[in-house]
């Protein structure tokens, strides 16, 4: 009796069904995917971040603004511009224009009614370095968009908050050869900043600033009752109204009596203790004169800690 074969289906694996697998391999395909936009994604993040923190620029080059370049370029006394126009992450949108011109005195005026009549539709930020025939050398920077004592009915104007042609005068008069930076700081602080100073050199060569400030917050423009600082690398204090004479006498006594090389005071913002003092760099035999000077004197410095550096 022929025998039939009969095909054995295995208990354990049973029959496969192709049909059965598609799901679950489409899943992987999908969770794959989905790993792959999401490591681009932190990826992505992270580099913009970068570009955020270290406010990479991207160019934007626009001809109009290389046309300005070109008409400063032109102008009397203009020696040297230089510009950029970039966006920056994450919107990648408002460019900003930024020029420095390097002028002489006499082509600051020009300069500046250029800057306000031009056909250039963006704000401008502006670095302005000025000489003058007494080898003074002022520096002026504004941000765009702000009202400027200048021209302060034209937006397009550069905007430093006070009066930079008059200043310019002054500080060439009473402190030719020195290489200063104005600007309004915190509180509407008049801040008069020495620049490219040797910390070998001491102050008494920065008196001038001090003598003169009243004269120097006239020339701006600004309220006579505004306080001046003057900040270097070896002479930091703020002016209040009235202490001039006090001070260029104390200041005087204090490098010809003390031999006092640097003297820092109440400048600079808030003290990272949050205790206002006067921090002196002057040899040590000298310490106990010096602070004698400072309490007697009528400054408003005068019950200030005193701390001697070096």
């Amino acid at each position: 009796m022929p025998t039939m074969a009969t095909e054995r289906t295995d208990p354990e694996h049973g029959d496969r069904d192709p049909g059965r697998a598609r799901p679950r391999t489409a899943t992987l395909v999908w969770l794959s995917v989905l790993l792959v936009v999401v490591a681009g994604c932190v990826t992505g993040a992270v580099v913009v971040f970068g570009w955020m923190v270290d406010e990479t620029h991207f160019d934007r080059p626009s001809a109009s603004f290389d046309a300005f370049e070109s008409q400063v370029e032109d102008l009397p006394g203009v020696a040297s511009v230089d510009t950029e126009r970039w966006v920056e992450a994450p919107t990648f949108l408002s460019p900003t224009s930024w020029m420095t011109v390097t002028v002489e005195e006499a082509g600051l005026p020009g300069l500046l009614d250029a800057a306000c009549s031009t056909d250039y539709p963006d704000p401008v930020t502006w670095s302005i370095i000025v000489r003058t025939d007494a080898s003074t050398e002022v520096s002026v920077h504004t941000g765009p968009g702000v009202s400027s004592t200048i021209a302060a009915d034209d937006a397009g104007c550069p905007a430093f908050g006070f009066d930079v042609v008059r200043l310019v005068e002054e500080l060439d008069e009473v402190a030719p050869g020195l290489s200063v930076q104005p600007a309004i700081w915190e509180d509407g602080r008049f801040a008069l900043v020495a620049l490219d100073e040797d910390a070998s050199t001491g102050f008494t060569h920065l008196l001038p600033l001090v003598e003169h400030a009243d004269d120097l917050i006239a020339a701006a423009g600004l309220d006579a009752e505004t306080a001046v600082e003057i900040n270097s690398a070896n002479l930091i204090l703020v002016l209040e109204p009235g202490e001039t004479d006090d001070y260029v006498e104390l200041l005087t006594e204090l490098a010809d009596d003390g031999d006092v090389e640097s003297y820092w005071a109440d400048g600079g913002g808030t003290p990272i203790d949050g205790v206002e003092k006067v921090q002196i760099v002057a040899p040590e035999e000298h310490h106990p004169a010096i602070e004698g000077i400072i309490r007697s004197s009528e400054l408003h410095i005068s019950d200030f800690p005193v701390r001697f550096i070096g």
